[in-house]
């Protein structure tokens, strides 16, 4: 994966330490690759702005779309991608199914 030099990264934390941790990187103008990586215990609604705010950090960088894989082992994963605007693809990286948002501005 190529990367264009502008991102977007958000990081959630519990005291000193970083729990969680995301964001956008543009690959190619105008399209960016979104990713997460959150423990199971720290899993929760509130995750969702925060996400939404990397997005719409992106979208002001000039983010036309958006990809990214979702792991479906993951409860409720699938809901929050399709929440999120998502839909899945036929394109594949490392395996699992790329998914894909178009940004309106």
């Amino acid at each position: 994966m190529q990367v264009n030099g502008k991102w977007v990264g958000r990081a959630v934390k519990r005291g000193r330490l970083v729990s969680a941790f995301g964001g956008l990187i543009e690959t190619t103008e105008g399209e960016w690759m979104a990713f997460l990586d959150v423990p199971s215990h720290e899993r929760r609604p509130s995750l969702y702005r925060h996400i939404r705010a990397a997005f719409d950090e992106a979208k002001r960088q000039g983010a036309k779309v958006i990809k990214a894989t979702c792991d479906t082992s993951i409860p409720r994963a699938e809901a929050l991608m399709k929440h999120l605007g998502f839909e899945p693809t036929e394109e594949t990286h490392e395996g699992k199914a790329v998914w894909i948002c178009l940004v309106s501005n």
